[in-house]
């Protein structure tokens, strides 16, 4: 196609798909939810998985504070690339004592130069002031913290 033919076509379109066409995409933002550390217990192999219990923790943030139960475990898979999948489902009880089932799906990456740890955390409640966490999208980056595991958790708005 010649490029006044291009020019044609273009003209053509209607205004508001070029204004839009050119119009620079958002980026993402976010804020801090959170952070959440967890005690865990000896893993186990499983087959193909590795299993660490989630015997404690805490978490704290703005509005948000309580503790981990002990009833959750991260059920971890090595990819071929030597990449860990994590799937983890824990049990958050805040101060106020309501209950709070948290999933994570995440990935440890230790093949290269310092650690890839990211995840992805959903959240379910039937407590009303905390309803606001079933309705988000978020995200954490993991760290080692002696001997427990640590992840500061953004809300993406």
């Amino acid at each position: 196609m010649s490029f006044i033919k291009f020019m044609v076509l273009l003209a053509m379109l209607p205004a508001s798909f070029t204004a839009i066409a050119q119009a620079p995409e958002p980026g993402l933002e976010s804020e801090y939810l959170m952070d959440i550390v967890l005690e865990t217990a000896a893993p186990q192999q499983a087959g193909t998985r590795l299993i660490v219990p989630i015997t404690g923790g805490s978490f704290e943030g703005p509005g948000i504070k309580g503790k981990i139960l002990d009833v959750g475990a991260d059920w971890i898979s090595t990819r071929p690339d030597g990449v860990n999948d994590l799937d983890v489902r824990i049990t958050l009880e805040t101060d106020d004592h309501a209950l709070i089932y948290m999933t994570y799906a995440g990935i440890l990456d230790r093949t290269g130069a310092g650690a890839y740890w990211r995840m992805v955390p959903t959240f379910e409640t039937g407590a009303e002031k905390y309803q606001y966490l079933t309705k988000i999208i978020a995200v954490g980056v993991g760290k080692r913290m002696d001997g427990k595991t640590a992840y500061r958790i953004y809300r993406i708005l």
